[in-house]
């Protein structure tokens, strides 16, 4: 069912549920309610969340507008494909990242931009490494660079770090804030108020990286 309320256009959804959730998907509001819900109800439920209806549905029109720009580094790139080319690869020049492609297709682009992210991520990660390493005395048993789903980096228990390579994207000094922060619950498997201290101390500006992070 179809409603506008608070002047935002909503999907309703009644569902064998206990509790309601509101979901932003492809620019659309869907309402997810349980199947007694009154239309008074769920009128209230969207306007008590109006603020934060706007500024998801903001968030993702602004990517939609910058689907066609890439970061590395830090620094935006505007996307250029190029097809029908005997073999794949991607490079930057100028302010153009080039993705020269046997076939274009989406699943394609992202294998390749997961394979050049990875690639950097062999140098920059284990130079930001190497300088955490040297400046808190602590080390990993091993340092693993993957394709995390929710997280910049990890620290397991057994002292192995893994550290997400979509982290390539951004500045180096969010990529050292990373590799930090997983070093330094090398001491402190939590996020204590010492955690926090140590990582202070190594890096007095870390809350301008996790803001960075924070926006992307």
């Amino acid at each position: 069912m179809k409603l506008n309320i608070a002047d935002i256009d909503c999907e309703v959804v009644y569902k064998n549920i206990k509790n309601s959730y509101i979901q932003i998907k492809d620019n659309r509001v869907i309402v997810k309610v349980p199947i007694k819900a009154t239309r008074k109800y769920i009128n209230e439920l969207v306007s008590s969340k109006k603020d934060w209806i706007e500024k998801n549905l903001q968030q993702q029109k602004n990517k939609s507008l910058n689907k066609n720009i890439i970061k590395v580094l830090g620094k935006a790139y505007t996307l250029q494909v190029i097809e029908n080319k005997p073999r794949n690869k991607v490079y930057l020049k100028d302010n153009y990242i080039y993705f020269e492609v046997k076939e274009n297709n989406n699943e394609v682009i992202q294998k390749l931009l997961d394979k050049f992210y990875k690639e950097i991520a062999k140098d920059e990660v284990y130079a930001a490494m190497e300088y955490v390493k040297s400046i808190t005395g602590l080390s990993p048993k091993e340092i693993r660079i993957k394709k995390l789903k929710s997280a910049w980096g990890i620290c397991s228990s057994k002292q192995y770090i893994s550290i997400n390579q979509n982290l390539m994207a951004y500045s180096r000094h969010a990529i050292e804030y990373v590799c930090l922060h997983e070093v330094c619950h090398l001491k402190h498997m939590n996020h204590s108020k010492e955690f926090w201290k140590m990582v202070e101390k190594y890096m007095p500006d870390y809350k301008t990286a996790k803001l960075e992070l924070k926006n992307a």
